[in-house]
């Protein structure tokens, strides 16, 4: 989950939603990382496709009187030279941010299972036994590899084990060699094997996911209020370029933790960041900076607009924090850097933060358009 995540459109179709689900216990944040992992282990991918058309194609040249092996044959390479389309205008509308053909992808999965499974049956019902131990070699490595690759989805993998698994059995039932009923008989073992190894491998990946999601919580989030931290408000500058930057800074916090102690000021802190975020909106993002500093990136249209969120976050902060100890009076001063996609991070921090400290200087006297640090800054003021 570190660096880079490409974004894959979830299945459309209910039969897919519920073959790729990673189910109702593994978090939310982590559904769309499971999904992308059944689009890697790449060099997995790439070898079973080469297998399976070579296999086919060394089938086919040698029973060249069968069609039902050309048959084969030719289904491989039409499904496989599919999937390879498939997964390449996948990764790329991914990396791009685009919708990406995920049922097609699925089901182009499914049937590659299917054609090796047909392929199993027929050599088998063929009886030419050297054909069969090669392609049973073959059909059996691959129904590993398929276990392998897409264990984030256990139920997608059982599925295609069974694609490719069952027709050997039933092939091997219908030779009417009483030998060969063993087959059916290991199918069943086999497959409970290897589904309970997948769904092992599943929460083991799930663990670990888990793990790493907290991890990065606890680097990019402030452990008090949940807000981003300065590392989390870093990166995601990176994708909010042309944002106006916001730089509050709150009235006397120094006297409330002198006065009601750490416990209560950390009660009001935890209320700010609440009331921040109700006032910027789920667009917004929303930074804890410094003890009593915070920061909000937002979308504005108009320094109007500006002026008007500053205006609500001032008037939020106001309001009485009612605790169950005391009540507490503070509220909070804002610089405005208004958007400029030029601006690194520092830049647009600098400029609230002369505007902030404009509107301390200004006192009570202060209003929303004396935070603002921009070429019209007197222009604003004498509307306002």
């Amino acid at each position: 989950m570190t660096g880079r995540m490409d974004t894959f459109t979830p299945p459309r179709l209910h039969l897919f939603q519920r073959l790729v689900s990673p189910g109702k216990k593994t978090p939310p944040a982590l559904h769309g990382a499971l999904l992308a992992a059944l689009f890697g282990a790449l060099p997995v991918y790439f070898a079973a496709l080469v297998n399976s058309v070579v296999t086919a194609g060394m089938v086919a040249w040698h029973h060249d009187d069968d069609v039902h092996f050309r048959v084969w044959f030719v289904m491989e390479i039409l499904v496989c030279l599919t999937r390879l389309a498939t997964l390449g205008l996948s990764l790329r509308r991914a990396a791009r941010g685009l919708s990406t053909p995920t049922d097609l992808y699925i089901l182009l999965t499914l049937l590659w299972a299917a054609s090796l499974g047909y392929g199993g049956f027929i050599t088998i019902a063929h009886g030419d036994w050297r054909t069969v131990a090669i392609v049973c070699l073959s059909v059996a490595a691959m129904a590993g590899g398929a276990c392998l690759r897409n264990y984030a989805a256990p139920r997608f993998a059982i599925l295609q084990l069974l694609l490719i698994l069952g027709p050997c059995a039933v092939a091997a039932v219908m030779t009417g060699e009483a030998v060969l009923l063993v087959v059916l008989m290991q199918l069943p073992f086999f497959l409970f094997s290897m589904a309970a190894a997948t769904f092992r491998l599943n929460r083991m990946l799930v663990k670990t996911m888990e793990a790493e999601l907290d991890s990065q919580q606890r680097a990019l989030h402030d452990p008090l209020t949940g807000l981003c931290n300065r590392a989390g408000l870093e990166q995601g500058h990176a994708t909010r370029r042309g944002q106006a930057l916001f730089y509050i800074d709150l009235d006397g916090f120094k006297q409330v933790n002198d006065a009601h102690g750490h416990a209560v000021g950390d009660a009001v802190l935890r209320d700010v960041a609440d009331r921040m975020r109700m006032v910027a909106g789920p667009d917004a993002l929303v930074a804890r900076t410094g003890g009593d500093e915070f920061i909000i990136l937002a979308a504005v249209a108009t320094q109007d607009d500006a002026l008007a969120l500053s205006g609500a976050t001032s008037e939020a902060l106001r309001q009485p924090y009612r605790l169950t100890d005391a009540t507490i009076l503070s509220g909070g001063s804002i610089g405005i850097a208004m958007p400029d996609p030029e601006a690194s991070l520092d830049d647009l921090m600098k400029r609230a933060d002369r505007g902030l400290y404009r509107i301390k200087a200004l006192g009570e006297g202060a209003r929303p358009a004396d935070g603002l640090t921009t070429t019209e800054e007197r222009l604003i003021r004498a509307r306002v």
